[in-house]
């Protein structure tokens, strides 16, 4: 008997026979997650394996023992959830079991009064939203993916929503969670908002995308359903002039919910627009919004109308559920012969105008395009959008990449950090030395202890 028929034969043993999946075109499909094949730096893309099976889990029970046995037969573990990553890190870098954790979507308690829910970690984001707001709540992480994204994948990556402002970052948002450790331990911490009892270890698994364990549960903070919601759409004449008042906004100590700033010129030509919104009671809202507009007035925004920050708010979901209708396509280069690519920097403040103003410089002299450049949610997490032309001669993309590789080298020479919201994956794993120094050789000496066998999600994040 061979080792794969070996593992298909123990596998149904541990769950059902239907939970076990070989089917070609599932195998393949559940290989990748949405980063494209165009985005991928040409001399540093990764073999990608056809996974042995996927097994769709239904219970942390389930998942301890299919660990037990990858591990037992030192066999990969890639987990999966929504397959809405960016950055690959659902990738089947070596064949093995691709654990879709999508079976277990269940809402196991809303906790009106600790103001918290628990779900398993396969729970979409949108259903546990549409439960909350059954309650009278809502899901302080909103991101584009809403969707198709799922708990346990939010968490993987400490990824942050449209909201983050009011609400921060998925990880911020997490009490408690239960995690399958690569030996097969199962890891529960207190679902409280504070401790200083030891190490909080829940932070193993928050950003840790599945390489030092297998979220299988979270308990995550839950909101009161704001009584207002203020949304407007401000255009200033250039990123510099908008910059400056999206700085005094914070200076005020003001909390937008959303800030969505950038000077896209297909959209507003020579101009940058934000999309701000305080959302919350109505008396706090009321003079929040008051103080905001009168320093984007004063610093020379001009409103625009009303349907046009209903619309920005309105189509916020709009590409993961055109994701959701064509998966392989999000892996593939657009049919219009460009190749797009872009970076999420996190910058102390003070420094964001004179990185933006080097690294036009090193996109202009490269022979690239910018797009567009932003901010999201607060001033000091800047985003551009590059492109360039295929011209066919396979040169396009490679200067694209090494484009992309030098702005992130740059940032990280700034004191700043390469990725603020996708986490990092096969795409950016050769940026984490510089990005953590000694530091990576301290969370590799984590993974050694806790995974000997390098069997939980390996090849992602520069392990």
């Amino acid at each position: 008997m061979s080792f794969d028929q070996k593992i298909l034969d123990r596998l149904p043993r541990i769950v059902g026979p239907e939970q076990v999946i070989t089917d070609t075109e599932r195998l393949e499909e559940i290989s990748w997650d949405a980063l494209s094949a165009g985005r991928i730096h040409p001399l540093k893309r990764p073999s990608v394996s056809k996974p042995l099976c996927v097994v769709l889990p239904l219970s942390t029970a389930e998942v301890r023992e299919i660990v037990l046995l990858a591990n037992e037969e030192r066999l990969p573990i890639i987990p999966y959830g929504g397959g809405s990553g960016l950055m690959g890190g659902a990738l089947s870098v070596r064949p093995g079991i691709v654990l879709d954790l999508r079976g277990m979507n269940k809402i196991l308690a809303v906790d009106k009064e600790s103001r918290s829910a628990t779900v398993q970690a396969g729970t979409v984001l949108e259903s546990l939203e549409r439960r909350l707001n059954e309650e009278g709540f809502i899901l302080g992480h909103d991101p584009w993916t809403l969707p198709v994204a799922t708990i346990g994948g939010a968490i993987s990556t400490n990824s942050l929503g449209y909201r983050g402002g009011i609400y921060g970052s998925m990880g911020e948002q997490v009490l408690g969670l239960e995690a399958v450790l690569p030996n097969g331990g199962v890891l529960r911490t207190r679902s409280v908002p504070k401790s200083s009892a030891g190490i909080n270890l829940k932070f193993l698994l928050i950003g840790g995308e599945g390489c030092f364990g297998i979220i299988t549960a979270a308990t995550v903070r839950i909101f009161p359903a704001p009584e207002k919601r203020a949304l407007h759409a401000i255009l200033f004449e250039s990123f510099e002039q908008g910059y400056g008042a999206i700085q005094r906004i914070f200076r005020q100590g003001l909390r937008p919910a959303v800030v969505d700033f950038g000077d896209d010129d297909n959209e507003f030509p020579g101009g940058a627009v934000l999309y701000l919104a305080f959302e919350g009671n109505q008396e706090t809202v009321a003079a929040e919004e008051k103080i905001a507009l009168s320093i984007c007035d004063r610093d020379g925004g001009s409103r625009l109308p009303q349907e046009e920050a209903e619309r920005f708010w309105r189509d916020r979901h709009i590409i993961a559920r055109r994701f959701m209708q064509n998966r392989r396509q999000r892996r593939e280069r657009g049919s219009d012969g460009i190749y797009r690519d872009w970076i999420h920097v996190a910058l102390p403040g003070s420094k964001v105008l004179s990185f933006r103003k080097a690294a036009i410089e090193i996109i202009e002299r490269r022979g690239a395009h910018l797009q567009e450049s932003g901010l999201w949610i607060q001033p000091e997490l800047f985003s551009m959008r590059l492109g360039i032309e295929d011209e066919g001669d396979d040169k396009a993309q490679l200067v694209l990449e090494e484009t992309v590789d030098e702005l992130l080298r740059l940032v990280q020479s700034m004191g700043g950090s390469m990725e603020y919201t996708h986490g990092v994956g096969v795409k950016l794993a050769h940026h984490m030395e510089k990005e953590h120094g000694y530091g990576l050789e301290v969370m590799r000496q984590i993974k050694k202890v806790l995974d000997p066998n390098n069997i939980m999600n390996p090849g992602k994040m520069g392990f």
